[in-house]
């Protein structure tokens, strides 16, 4: 599987305050915006790339983050749940 397989994955929109440790996630509504933005992304040590679909009301929507090992050593809490909506 690659790392971008983890699109083909059901998986919920993290919960935004940090407990999860996804950082820096962002949601589009086209598969093809998300695996572009994931291929910008360079990790540093220890962190994983994550991400997933999920479905509202509208449709589909997929996902991209960070996932760290440490919150406090990653940083900037108020970043957590930074995210923008690409339609």
């Amino acid at each position: 599987m690659t790392h971008l397989a983890m699109l083909e994955e059901e998986q919920s929109l993290p919960e935004g305050h940090g407990a999860d440790r996804i950082v820096q996630w962002h949601v589009f509504r086209s598969r093809a915006q998300a695996e572009q933005f994931a291929r910008g992304i360079h990790l540093a040590e220890g962190q994983d790339l994550v991400g997933g679909y999920t479905r509202d009301s509208i449709g589909v929507l997929y996902w991209v983050g960070v996932h760290v090992p440490d919150l406090e050593k990653w940083g900037n809490r108020a970043a957590v749940n930074k995210h923008a909506a690409s339609y």
